[in-house]
């Protein structure tokens, strides 16, 4: 198998690396899609979701470093101007982009060095938010905090580039989540998030919700204080919120027929009253949400505090996922962020880390899935669904596209060598 998905590689790579033939086929239906009454572009160059970035990070992985210039220049012009808004847009996009694509230690050390900069101010302003809400005892929100635009996401690229002084601030501005707040009487973990236009997702959550998302909500923290802990990096009360955080992912499991699982957020109703309401559905299996990145999250956790206790309930949870019909898995797309491309990388990660308990046997037959559905028809193979507005879209970038899905079947195929999953908090 893995040879076949070498050739669906080198196919992606050879129909992704002429940028002016990307972005025609991309926009071929319009610069512009509408979803749910909001405008998207296809092709938006200052994130890496669907950006040139994605391709630089991919062409970086695949070692071909000039057309990985070619787009991260693409990068630089299309960010020029804009504010960082977590480590996978706008300046966070370039970043994180320049951050992998540097091979040796001199490379691109120059527009790093302003990157950094820029890194740290967002995350200096990052923290002044967090403790503004501490100081008020009032709740806080995912996008200070989870790794897409918060805390964990901008923290995990201060680890990156060693950039630790800093580091040890957001470390203690996410250490503090470990101190509860109150919500309408009911005291609830310091990583509830406020009720907003996001976290209303329903009539229910008009009070905020708890979120058990990598990408969204605890398990973020998490890993960015186990990584750092790990790696040496360490403030007071770090070690407590990672007990705390880690030790509440376990108490708030669910069980059915299956086995354990996660549920994507609860509202305060169930969270004051678990017994009275049925059980949550369980999450998607995917990067954003569910029990495999979880389970990630729990193993850096017990890498840290030496607590095998908290990988074995990941595995646990990761394994009930694989023993449950995949119909139920909730995935409708090929992609990285919650589509089969996502599972096929954690399967192949946890393979690696946890030989022997499955994992392989289930990544063999994910990516022989995604070798069958390849549509050479297509401009890059794979189209992405788009549930909301029922739309089949040509994308080429890495959370949504054809990046994202090359860089998962190459790591099935061999270990990353640039890192680009620690930009989702991955390693």
């Amino acid at each position: 198998m893995t040879n076949d998905a070498a050739a669906i590689i080198a196919e992606l790579a050879d129909r992704l690396r002429d940028p002016e033939a990307v972005i025609a086929a991309t926009t071929a239906n319009g610069e512009v899609i509408d979803v749910a009454e909001l405008r998207c572009p296809p092709w938006d160059p200052s994130t890496l979701t669907r950006g040139p970035g994605a391709l630089a990070v991919l062409f970086s992985e695949l070692g071909e470093r000039e057309v990985a210039h070619e787009y991260l220049q693409r990068t630089v012009v299309a960010t020029r101007g804009s504010s960082v808004d977590g480590p996978l847009e706008g300046l966070g996009a370039l970043a994180t982009a320049t951050r992998l694509a540097a091979h040796e230690p001199g490379d691109y050390a120059g527009m790093l060095e302003r990157l950094d900069g820029r890194m740290i101010e967002h995350a200096r302003w990052l923290v002044s938010v967090q403790a503004a809400t501490r100081e008020a005892g009032v709740p806080t929100c995912a996008g200070v905090v989870d790794v897409v635009s918060g805390l964990s996401g901008v923290g995990r690229y201060l680890l990156a580039r060693e950039q630790y002084d800093v580091l040890r601030e957001v470390l203690t501005s996410l250490s503090s989540l470990r101190e509860p707040v109150v919500v309408d009487g009911i005291q609830v973990p310091g990583w509830w998030f406020d009720g907003t236009t996001k976290t209303a997702v329903g009539p229910e959550f008009a009070r905020g919700q708890v979120n058990f998302g990598l990408a969204h909500g605890t398990p973020g923290p998490l890993a960015l204080l186990s990584l750092a802990w790990s790696a040496g990096i360490r403030v007071d009360g770090q070690a407590e919120a990672i007990e705390s955080m880690a030790d509440w992912l376990l108490a708030w499991r669910e069980k059915d027929a299956w086995g354990h699982y996660w549920t994507a957020y609860l509202p305060l109703a169930y969270y004051a009253d678990r017994a009275a309401a049925a059980a949550p559905q369980p999450a998607r299996a995917s990067w954003c949400y569910g029990a495999p990145a979880i389970a990630r999250a729990l193993d850096f956790a017990a890498v840290a505090m030496n607590r095998p206790d908290w990988s074995a309930a990941g595995l646990d949870a990761f394994r009930s996922l694989l023993t449950r019909p995949r119909a139920q898995w909730g995935i409708t797309d090929d992609a990285l962020c919650h589509g089969w491309a996502g599972m096929l990388y954690l399967c192949t990660l946890f393979d690696r880390a946890h030989p022997g308990e499955g994992f392989g046997q289930a990544a063999d037959e994910i990516a022989a899935g995604l070798v069958e559905r390849f549509d050479p028809a297509t401009p890059f193979g794979y189209r992405y669904h788009q549930p909301i507005a029922n739309l089949s879209l040509d994308l080429p970038g890495l959370m949504e596209g054809a990046a994202g899905i090359a860089l998962a079947l190459a790591a099935y195929t061999a270990p990353p060598r640039t890192g680009w999953d620690s930009a989702l908090l991955l390693s």
